[in-house]
């Protein structure tokens, strides 16, 4: 849809009321009437879209018509008020999570190469994070679990801790073993590195040497 993402793929995020009612009518926008599918498109199920449906004729947003529902002029610009509502709220949320990771991108300001040590859930996260940002690119990650070296997640390469990477900084991924893993890429020479924190509601990096 035009505007919206794929909500789905964020488990984070619930479908609010207003959320399905712009997802509703920019399917009949965009000339979905099946109920099945505006149920797909609102994250609902099917016997609800009828609910949505008969509120939206009262207030004279939609019109029946021999294929289903279609909107009237008044729909579009309800549809036109809901989408900058969500674009605005999209941008109020990007400026708040920007300030929760600001730590993370001021301490690898001019490192652009990164290899990250943990190929688990949490190397990933921090790799599709760091990704982010043009400046900075994840080389590697190093990994001792010798079923996932030699693969690749999002298309970076899964080495042997043994493996000499070339980066500016290497970031521990782990919460559970960060100190020790951290230990182990100092004790192989490896400078530049960092641990992962929270401090309060903000992700922090600590350079360990």
């Amino acid at each position: 849809m035009e505007g919206m993402e794929r909500a789905e793929n964020f488990v984070f995020f619930d479908y609010s009321p207003l959320y399905r009612q712009m997802a509703i009518l920019q399917a009949l926008f965009e000339g979905i009437t099946k109920h099945s599918e505006l149920a797909l498109k609102a994250g609902i199920v099917p016997s609800l879209v009828n609910k949505y449906l008969k509120n939206f004729e009262k207030e004279g947003l939609v019109r029946k018509t021999k294929k289903g529902y279609e909107l009237t002029s008044e729909g579009i610009v309800r549809l036109n008020y809901l989408r900058l509502g969500y674009l605005s709220e999209i941008s109020q949320m990007y400026k708040s999570i920007e300030l929760k990771f600001q730590d993370i991108f001021l301490k690898i300001t001019g490192k652009k190469d990164l290899c990250v040590y943990g190929a688990g859930v949490v190397g990933k996260m921090l790799a599709q994070l760091i990704s982010t940002r043009q400046t900075h690119n994840v080389v590697a990650f190093l990994d001792e679990d010798e079923k996932k070296v030699g693969s690749r997640i999002e298309g970076i390469p899964v080495m042997p801790l043994d493996t000499r990477v070339q980066a500016d900084a290497y970031i521990v991924a782990s919460f559970k073993n960060a100190e020790s893993m951290a230990k182990k890429l100092l004790d192989k020479g490896y400078r530049n590195v960092y641990t992962v924190e929270f401090s309060k509601d903000r992700l922090k990096l600590v350079w360990k040497g």
